[in-house]
């Protein structure tokens, strides 16, 4: 969004001089003082020396003459030009106030620039619900001037009202549409309303009148990272980093190789990242998925729990931990940050998934009668049906637990939902599996699929085998029915037909494939 320059305004003479009339006698020295510093402000700013403006206007409304709004307005005006957003804001504030009180004549175009400016000056200060406010009444003043338009789709972007915003900008560009910035606003506006083609078409417009510019190329690859033509975003980020050295494409350009599979490359880009924004989460969440990814599993774990501190009630930290304790085999762990992350985002479908997968595949180890990496001891129905306590037993608790397990460690959870004498037993019990996953020549997860599909596979060769003799019993009682007789070539059948039962379990290993 553009600030406008300074506007040269008509010196109203005429008003001047009727406020220095006084019953037809010579003007009094306070309102003759009052015009004066008036007139000499107007100069100024025609100057654009507006200090000296400011410091006339302010002259003027000290020395006992009848102030009128335009003072007020121009000296607005002049705080404005030099960006001093407070004292802008309340000088138009006051304009206004004067106007509305019928104190004065400030004139419609001079209400709906006063409108206008104070909005923007109140973006500059963070205040957007009183910006949209103020534009909303500058359009209604004047609903043909894009630059209004544009402001309040900028205010409503920033508000979260993408759609609406992107309505604005729609507005505007019917009256300048060759403007590239309002085509970029617009851009972001359509990406986080999930436009994703128009947003494209928008940031390649900006890309053809502005080709050295960064933004619309990284904001151009996030639209087409969520499309999912991964290739596409990975050539524009990498045009967005070499035109902002620094840019948050470092980040998403790491997810994108991710995605593509280079995962190594990745790990690189989001090193970067993290150097240039050390208290970025997402990019501590993404580097440690391409560290688990590549068996760096201790360094994943450092990756989120920092993710996570820097984050505390972002539910996707912990749901990502919570899948990078089920690599290391901290199964207690895993469960309390995904349960963490439903507690924090009840309609987080992702971390009740996880959670659903991690305890099917426990059980099915239990069936399987594996008793290492601590999975004997998990009670799945307790882990997934924990409930947080109420918040005076939870601050009984976390006085007991904060002594010896720290607030950022999922431990800590367990502490509080269990007591610190089953916290300790489940740090200890998950320390003892990591430090046997370490001591094994493959994956944890690998041994244990492993023999949940021996298991599988014994269980269906016994059912084969029931299934064999069952038939072999209907065959001998159907034979004593006299189905069948000695004369007959029943010796030739009885011996052609024995591979016949065989056959089941040459189908298990299918089976068994479809089980994993």
């Amino acid at each position: 969004m553009r600030v406008p320059g300074s506007l040269d305004f008509r010196v109203l003479l005429s008003v001047l001089a009727a406020l220095g009339a006084l019953g037809g006698c010579q003007k009094a020295p306070a309102v003759a003082t009052t015009n004066a510093a008036f007139v000499a402000g107007q100069a100024a700013m025609k100057k654009s020396d507006f200090k000296t403006a400011i410091a006339d206007f302010t002259a003027a409304t000290t020395n006992g003459g009848p102030v009128d709004a335009r003072l007020w307005y121009d000296r607005a005006l002049a705080h404005y030009n030099l960006k001093e957003w407070a004292p802008a804001n309340g000088d138009f504030t006051e304009a206004l106030r004067r106007e509305a009180a019928n104190s004065t004549d400030l004139g419609t175009p001079f209400v709906h620039a006063a409108y206008y400016y104070r909005g923007v000056a109140r973006v500059s200060l963070g205040q957007w619900i009183p910006a949209k406010s103020d534009l909303l009444l500058a359009v209604q003043y004047y609903p043909k001037t894009w630059l209004d338009w544009d402001s309040l789709g900028y205010v409503r972007s920033q508000l979260g009202d993408y759609k609406r915003a992107v309505n604005d900008y729609d507005r505007g560009m019917r009256y300048y549409p060759a403007d590239w910035n309002d085509h970029f606003n617009r851009g972001i506006a359509l990406f986080h309303s999930g436009d994703q083609l128009r947003a494209i078409a928008d940031f390649t417009a900006v890309i053809r009148h502005e080709p050295r510019l960064g933004g619309p190329y990284q904001y151009r690859g996030q639209s087409y990272f969520s499309r999912g033509d991964y290739k596409l975003a990975d050539a524009d980020f990498s045009k967005a980093i070499k035109l902002i050295p620094k840019a948050w494409s470092w980040d998403y350009r790491c997810e994108t190789r991710e995605n593509l599979g280079r995962v190594s490359q990745a790990l690189y880009d989001c090193n970067r990242a993290i150097a240039y924004y050390p208290t970025w989460a997402q990019a501590y969440i993404d580097r440690a998925w391409a560290k688990s990814t590549l068996g760096a599993q201790k360094g994943a774990l450092a990756d989120a729990n920092a993710a996570v501190k820097l984050a505390p009630k972002w539910a996707v930290a912990y749901r990502y931990r919570g899948w990078i304790r089920g690599q290391m085999s901290q199964y207690r762990g895993a469960f309390i940050d995904y349960a963490r992350a439903i507690r924090l985002a009840p309609g987080y479908t992702p971390a009740r998934q996880a959670r659903t997968s991690l305890a099917d595949w426990i059980v099915a180890a239990q069936r399987a009668g594996v008793t290492r990496f601590g999975l004997a001891s998990l009670n799945v129905e307790q882990l997934e049906n924990e409930s947080a306590p109420s918040q005076s037993e939870y601050s009984k608790r976390a006085s007991l637990c904060g002594g010896y397990f720290s607030s950022d460690d999922s431990y800590f959870d367990d502490c509080i939902n269990n007591g610190v004498d089953e916290a300790k037993n489940d740090e200890s019990s998950d320390n003892q599996a990591e430090q046997q996953a370490e001591a094994d020549n493959y994956e944890v997860a690998q041994q244990v699929q492993e023999q949940i599909n021996y298991q599988t596979q014994q269980a269906e060769e016994a059912q084969a085998a029931a299934n064999e003799a069952e038939n072999e019993a209907a065959s001998e009682s159907e034979n004593s029915s006299g189905g069948y007789s000695e004369e007959s070539s029943g010796g030739e059948q009885q011996t052609e037909s024995e591979p016949e039962p065989e056959s089941a379990p040459e189908e298990a290993p299918e089976s068994s494939s479809e089980g994993e």
